[in-house]
């Protein structure tokens, strides 16, 4: 890496010359990796310290990622972490030179940040992220006026929306098992009910059957799989079909894809 990290802390804490700050920050505007790491280092001492140097740039402290570190760093769990680099760093401060002394620091920072994604993408992070993104608004409806309904339809969408999802599965199960022509839309219903449930290896094989059915709408069938891993919390299973999601431009909320993985890297 080579001394970016001194060269980045020279400069945000004025140890710089003019001519050196004007030649640092020539080199920000052409090399990538510099710029990379001047923003990260930048970013974790604003929101750990809120340092005078972030003056010009106080909208950094005003984001969700920065809110959530802010709060990290102020925990109990955070606070132990600490004192224990800082005893690392200090243990070692009189037998290492500067350089060597700085590898020590950096080596700390990963460590922060691994504490982060484990403290701050708590599991009520994703049960809000799947209460953002569900829109059950979205889903056209299974009755339409002017069509004749199947029964079981009726009484299914009906209870799917009193919120009675055992109930809801019973009778799109009953339509799916008597049917030979399915209504696509019934496995996302069905799909989500299950979720809903906390029957998640049920919901997917709704959306398997969905992306199977290859009518227009099996096309979403990636998305609520997301819906699920979301749900199920499992963000291994979740970025990997989002990756998928956000390959194509014109895959289904391929944008929406792109925000949720923001957010969990």
């Amino acid at each position: 890496m080579k001394d970016y990290p001194i060269e980045i802390d020279d400069y945000l804490n004025g140890k710089m010359s003019i001519l050196e700050q004007q030649m640092f920050e020539e080199k920000l505007r052409t090399d990538a990796i510099l710029a990379k790491e001047f923003k990260l280092q930048k970013e974790m001492l604003a929101v750990y310290g809120g340092k005078d140097w972030v003056e010009g740039d106080k909208n950094i402290l005003k984001t969700d990622r920065a809110k959530q570190l802010r709060s990290f760093f102020q925990s109990e769990e955070a606070s132990d972490l600490k004192v224990t680099i800082q005893a690392v760093v200090t243990g070692n401060r009189k037998n290492v030179n500067h350089k060597k002394l700085w590898s020590i620091g950096i080596a700390a920072t990963v460590v922060i940040l691994f504490m982060v994604s484990l403290f701050v993408f708590k599991d009520n992070s994703y049960d809000d992220l799947y209460g953002t993104y569900i829109h059950l608004d979205e889903i056209p409806s299974l009755v339409t006026r002017g069509n004749r309904t199947h029964s079981l339809l009726e009484k299914a969408q009906l209870l799917f929306e009193e919120k009675e999802y055992d109930r809801a599965v019973q009778f799109f199960s009953e339509y799916h098992q008597k049917e030979t022509t399915i209504n696509p839309l019934s496995y996302i219903y069905n799909g989500i009910a299950y979720i809903e449930l906390g029957k998640f290896d049920n919901a997917l094989e709704q959306f398997e059957l969905l992306e199977q059915s290859k009518t227009l709408q099996a096309k979403k069938a990636n998305w609520y799989k997301a819906l699920v891993f979301l749900k199920q919390k499992n963000k291994v299973a979740l970025k990997s079909i989002l990756q998928t999601i956000i390959s194509d431009n014109s895959n289904y909320k391929y944008t929406e894809a792109k925000e949720i993985l923001e957010v969990i890297d």
